[in-house]
């Protein structure tokens, strides 16, 4: 009993902001449900240190309780300040003269040229006034070559206040980093570009994309570029896509890997020449803040440099560090600021894969050694189990499956990166002094071999894991992962029945909530890749089919090839493309066979509506249009179409389900809208447009996959 009531602070505190910022966010009951918490909190304290009849019990059972409401008003503080702050800043203006800078938005190259429809402006002037936030601007036209970070462009738009309500992590990201507004207008806008105006730390990144564009090739060059600044938006979708299917997807991020491989480095060039342990600190800690504000303080790089800072001030205080805390106080430092993070994926998967590591990365790596397993490889292996048994549950919950390719790349790609990321650096160093650029281009070779690694695993046919999870069952693997751990400190026979209890309830979860998906007649899956956008059918009575608009490249072939492995498909019975050009059929001759068929369908004239409704294409083997920037399946009683946006939604109305990037309103008549400009300027209804729905008797379900509540 005294092992269970042992409780850490921080931990506590933690899990108190947690529980407030929770209540803050999600409901609008947040005063009697944070009440409820206090009470239970007590009586749950109360329960143990009564039982348990020692003072030291009880004084663990007190301090529990205290922690855990300190936490909860803290969280209750703190969620509340930032969600009035928002609140208080509401926009609804259409036609309004904007003003602000580009701070990020894809780039076509290093130089930062940005040709994606979305931009993230800041230092906003909205009608001659200067407004707090950041603002995410779509439909921008980007004309003679395009923009470029840095620009300060006026033009008119309608803009829109972000809610503070949390419906993605992408939205919780966009909120913790400050973008509270969205701002569309149409092609014909005119864009005035009154100056280029880069900061700083913009201007040092400029610097290091021309040294890789000079020095290394291109491929190689973005990726590097990415691991250091953690900016994947030059990354060329084919190899981002590479990188996602194999579950290295981290690598193109700034993560707590690259922070503890630069802090080791420079500890070792301190130590090897005799700099006071003080001193070295730091300059190691002034080193990791500068590093920070570089990727502009990703929350990876803010933890692992708060938990170095927390374990260098624990070291020469005297006390014992104790990594779980060190992590609590983290989290709890961070979300105090920012309780947004608390929902955002890079958050999110920066603390869990830490935790995982804490609870499992030990007992993994003794386990293997007392079957012969070299230290080296057992750690390796150790450290990527453990990361992803945390990892897991939030990454089929956003994406809704992971290839178990991941577990081969990482422990391959992984202890790699420790070894040619401080290389890099030096090579980075060294190719600023005149004609020594070739130290970079030697650098830069394990980052090409471990492209050509990625693109080839990638390649290969992997089974993929293919679940929908809601909260309860990631929060629930979440304690049943916790329970079966080291930290769960309960006398065995105990703990025993208690994860056996969690780990059943977590699979009947699963199944229950699976089972509309394995009843279900028709399943369809829309995916998008630059200008194209189509959806994967699974029909008990067309048969399996890929339906596609847009120009057909090998990032979009690979994208259609991801969702077809999501899906177990090995093979689909045929193909829909609104016209197919001699380039594009080459091309497509080369996937045939991964695709499983030769039998591509095509149209070159617009098919209207009610045409296709009376009409069952395809000698009645699927009921499908497909035209220039639109395409539609009529399925199950339920008619769906797909569309870049544009003229095309004139042409939606009237159709069960529309999915358009950029749609802001949904056509008359439909019953949902799908589309990321809706979705982040408060519609109803609406998801990000990469998403999976079954049809069952004409009744929609799973509508609310990537929804928090």
């Amino acid at each position: 009993m005294k092992k269970i009531a042992n409780l850490r602070v921080f931990p506590t505190i933690l899990a108190g902001m947690i529980v407030g910022i929770s209540f803050i966010i999600l409901t609008d009951l947040w005063l009697p449900a944070a009440a409820v918490a206090v009470a239970a909190a007590v009586a749950v304290g109360a329960g143990v240190g009564l039982k348990a009849k020692k003072k030291t019990a009880l004084k663990a059972a007190v301090r529990f309780c205290v922690c855990f409401s300190l936490g909860i008003a803290v969280g209750l503080a703190s969620a509340g300040y930032s969600c009035a702050d928002i609140e208080k800043r509401e926009i609804y203006v259409d036609g309004a003269e904007i003003t602000g800078r580009i701070e990020t938005g894809n780039s076509t190259d290093l130089t930062g040229a940005t040709d994606s429809y979305t931009v993230v402006l800041t230092d906003l002037v909205i009608d001659g006034k200067e407004t707090k936030g950041k603002a995410e601007v779509y439909c921008v036209l980007f004309k003679n070559g395009g923009f470029f970070e840095g620009d300060v462009i006026t033009f008119r738009g309608d803009v829109r206040t972000f809610s503070s309500d949390v419906t993605t992590p992408y939205k919780a990201s966009a909120l913790a980093d400050g973008v509270y507004y969205s701002v569309s207008c149409d092609d014909e806008t005119e864009i005035t570009v009154t100056g280029n105006e880069l900061g700083f730390f913009d201007k040092i990144k400029k610097s290091v994309a021309k040294q890789l564009s000079e020095n290394v090739p291109d491929g190689a060059a973005r990726f590097m570029y990415a691991m250091l600044f953690g900016d994947s938006s030059v990354v060329e979708s084919a190899m981002k896509s590479d990188f996602s299917h194999t579950g290295t997807a981290h690598l193109l991020a700034v993560s707590g890997l690259h922070v503890g491989i630069l802090a080791g480095a420079l500890l070792f060039v301190l130590k090897a020449l005799k700099i006071n342990k003080k001193v070295a600190d730091v300059v190691v800690l002034a080193a990791l803040i500068f590093f920070c504000a570089l990727c502009g303080f990703s929350p990876s790089t803010v933890r692992a440099t708060l938990m170095l800072a927390i374990y260098m001030v624990a070291s020469a205080s005297g006390f014992r560090y104790d990594p779980l805390s060190g992590m609590s106080l983290a989290a709890a430092a961070i979300l105090a600021f920012s309780p947004f993070e608390l929902y955002s994926l890079g958050f999110l998967m920066s603390f869990l894969a830490v935790y995982g590591l804490i609870m499992f990365a030990s007992p993994l790596t003794k386990a293997m050694l007392r079957v012969k397993i070299p230290k080296k490889i057992a750690s390796a292996l150790a450290a990527t189990l453990s990361a992803n048994a945390t990892l897991l549950p939030i990454l089929i919950y956003v994406f809704g499956d992971v290839s178990l390719v991941f577990v081969l790349a990482n422990c391959v790609l992984v202890p790699l990166a420790g070894i040619f990321f401080p290389v890099y650096l030096v090579g980075l160093l060294l190719s600023f002094i005149p004609h020594c650029g070739f130290f970079l281009s030697v650098a830069a070779l394990p980052f090409r071999a471990a492209t050509a690694f990625t693109g080839a695993l990638a390649g290969l046919s992997f089974p993929a894991v293919y679940f929908d999870f809601t909260w309860a069952t990631v929060i629930l693997w979440l304690v049943a992962a916790t329970a079966v751990s080291p930290l769960c400190r309960m006398p065995a026979n105990t703990k025993k029945i208690i994860a056996s209890v969690l780990i059943i309830c977590f699979f009947v979860a699963v199944v229950v909530q699976n089972a509309g998906m394995l009843s279900s007649d028709n399943k369809v899956t829309c995916f998008a890749s630059g200008d194209s956008v189509g959806a994967l059918v699974r029909s008990r009575d067309e048969g399996d089919f890929i339906v596609w608009t847009g120009r057909m490249d090998e990032a979009a072939l690979n994208e259609a090839l991801d969702v077809m492995n999501a899906n177990r498909l090995t093979a689909v019975d045929f193909i829909v493309k609104y016209e197919f050009d001699e380039e594009e059929e080459k091309l497509y001759d080369e996937y045939a066979d991964d695709f499983g068929t030769p039998a591509v369908y095509t149209f070159y004239m617009p098919v209207g509506k009610e045409y296709a409704q009376s009409l069952a294409m395809l000698a009645d083997r699927a009921s499908v249009v497909c035209y220039a920037d639109y395409i539609a399946v009529y399925l199950g009683g339920a008619d769906m179409f797909v569309s870049s946006g544009g003229d095309a939604l004139r042409q939606a109305e009237g159709f069960d389900v529309v999915v358009s990037s950029y749609a802001e309103t949904k056509p008359e008549g439909a019953r949902y809208l799908v589309s990321d400009a809706a979705y982040y300027a408060n519609g109803e209804n609406c998801l990000p447009s990469d998403f999976t729905f079954w049809t069952e008797d004409g009744k929609i379900i799973n509508i609310n996959k990537w929804r928090f509540a």
